[in-house]
């Protein structure tokens, strides 16, 4: 069991997004975001992987730089509902970022009445004459599915605006659900995701990048160990674990706890119901026989082997599936714990 300096600070955050000191890995989708040739990025990942840390990351990493030829500027689409919604997220982020201002020597009075992809084209513009590149990291975009069944025409001269690269750089980050944005909002010239596809998929943590992160506990190496286990990496599981543990000093009870947590239970329900049918058919099977084979999931779901390629590529990415050998098998444990219940 480990111990503790009483009154210590807990050093874990749960629940929030993270950056600078408190933010740990993602070096090789951030010079994906930085130095990569695509000037349209979807970085694709599940609930509560870290996507907004991410973004906030990049922009803390930029506005730090000497060297970048970067100007960055975080929105967040949560609730814009429509065209003008856009706009006041927009000019609500530009309002929060003072170093964007500073940079570009724009202000919101001369952009809050114009639509919001001609405020993009201004903030573009104004810019490169300042002597940099815009980099857009677009939060939340499943947003643009309410916004597309709304006004299906902004989504096209939004396109427009956003795959206007180099001069511009646009990051959108959502889950499996932004897939369907081409299906039901299609757009009369290119689809809206050409350019943003194939999406760069955010993973859990690897177990190199979540070690320095458990670190901070000061935890038995042993307790460190069963935390990557436990949770596969996944950066909000390891923070409330790893959090709750730093409370308890009782791994065993903190294990136990969490498992009959309704929040977590919800939050499992939730991310459960943003995959495809067939993917969550997957998972059960998995769930309810323990490791199968590719060929073993086919005869269950009665697919071919080369249809499920895809969905099991995505899975794994995303942190659900861990493959040995030739065998899948649930990822987490405290997600396998939930899904078994579940179908029980």
């Amino acid at each position: 069991m480990t111990t503790s300096t009483p009154g210590a600070r807990n050093p874990f955050i749960v629940g929030s997004w993270v950056r600078g000191e408190d933010f740990f890995g993602r070096s090789g989708i951030i010079q994906e975001i930085l130095e990569g040739e695509r000037h349209s990025i979807w970085v694709l990942g599940a609930r509560r992987l870290g996507k907004t840390s991410l973004l906030k990351e990049v922009e803390h990493r930029v506005q730090r730089s000497r060297e970048t030829p970067y100007v960055a500027l975080y929105w967040d689409l949560q609730g814009s509902g429509d065209a003008r919604g856009l706009a006041e997220t927009l000019l609500s982020s530009i309002e929060d970022s003072e170093a964007f201002r500073r940079a570009t020597d724009v202000t919101v009075d001369e952009l809050e009445s114009l639509p919001v992809a001609e405020m993009i084209a201004t903030l573009v513009r104004r810019t490169v004459r300042s002597g940099w590149r815009l980099l857009l990291l677009v939060d939340e975009a499943e947003e643009l599915l309410v916004v597309g069944r709304s006004d299906p025409s902004i989504l096209a001269r939004l396109r427009r605006v956003l795959s206007r690269g180099p001069d511009i750089r646009s990051v959108l980050t959502a889950t499996r659900l932004l897939a369907r944005l081409d299906d039901e909002a299609p757009l009369a010239t290119s689809p809206f995701l050409q350019g943003f596809i194939p999406p760069v998929y955010l993973t859990p943590l690897t177990p190199e990048e979540c070690r320095p992160l458990l670190a901070r506990g000061e935890f038995a190496k042993d307790e460190v160990e069963t935390i990557v286990e436990r949770t596969n990496c996944h950066p909000f599981l390891v923070q409330l674990l790893a959090s709750r543990l730093f409370e308890s000093r009782d791994l065993a009870a903190t294990l136990d706890q969490i498992v009959a947590d309704e929040m977590v239970a919800n939050f499992f329900a939730v991310d459960f119901q943003t995959l495809a049918e067939g993917e969550q058919a997957l998972l059960s099977e998995v769930a309810r026989e323990g490791p199968r084979t590719r060929h073993d999931l086919a005869a269950a779901t009665s697919q071919t082997e080369e249809a499920l390629e895809m969905p099991l590529y995505g899975l794994s990415m995303l942190g659900y599936l861990a493959r040995e050998d030739e065998e899948y098998r649930l990822a987490s444990w405290l997600f396998e714990r939930w899904l078994r219940r579940r179908l029980g």
